[in-house]
């Protein structure tokens, strides 16, 4: 019986078939996919505290132009330097500074902040004790209360993954670069003129 570990996303019937093939084979969570449901979380957890606040207030408005800042890794923001920010009455902020900003537009936009940043951290950390404490946290919103099902349900596999350096990200960073080849070029007249395209993009 072949034994080996598998690498995939969180689709559910992948499993199915991975049982079915190799019953003896390891599953172990992709990195980029369990952060990616939370990311995904915190977008929607962002536009939906844009449109209570509605499109003509300065909260939207700060949430549209900024939301790279609370997606970054809070320990990658700068603190440091400080700029003049239009939407907060060109105030001198700092990055830091404009996310305790946007946060305090909303409990469950803060909340979600956190559970989004501290899954990062496990990740980062290979931290199964952080990991167990997502997984029984409560008052979230909505949206992260899904992403903690799903870390819930596959917490073995994502430990399996904090003792190997297995990864499918290479093959996602490419996968994202033919999507963008494709997108920016309108389409190519035949295959070929496609394939070498990506050949040089990609070296």
């Amino acid at each position: 019986m072949i034994s080996f570990s598998l690498v995939v996303d969180l689709f559910e019937p992948y499993r199915n078939l991975i049982h079915d093939l190799f019953p003896k084979s390891i599953i172990i969570a992709d990195h980029f996919h369990v952060v990616a449901q939370a990311y995904r979380a915190l977008q929607s957890v962002r536009i939906k505290v844009m449109k209570a606040y509605g499109p003509s207030t300065h909260e939207c408005r700060a949430l549209k132009h900024y939301w790279k800042l609370l997606m970054a890794k809070r320990n990658q923001l700068d603190y440091l330097h400080y700029y003049s920010r239009r939407n907060f009455h060109y105030s001198w902020l700092s990055n830091q500074e404009v996310v305790e900003r946007l946060l305090d537009f909303s409990p469950d936009l803060e909340a979600a902040y956190e559970y989004y940043q501290d899954l990062i951290a496990s990740i980062s950390h290979h931290s199964q004790t952080l990991l167990d404490q997502l997984i029984k946290q409560t008052n979230l919103p909505s949206a992260m209360k899904r992403v903690k099902r799903t870390l819930a349900k596959h917490r073995q596999e994502i430990i399996t993954s904090f003792h190997t350096r297995l990864t499918n990200g290479p093959i996602e960073g490419t996968n994202n670069k033919i999507k963008v080849i494709k997108r920016t070029a309108y389409g190519y007249s035949n295959f070929f003129h496609f394939r070498i395209r990506i050949l040089v993009s990609l070296k």
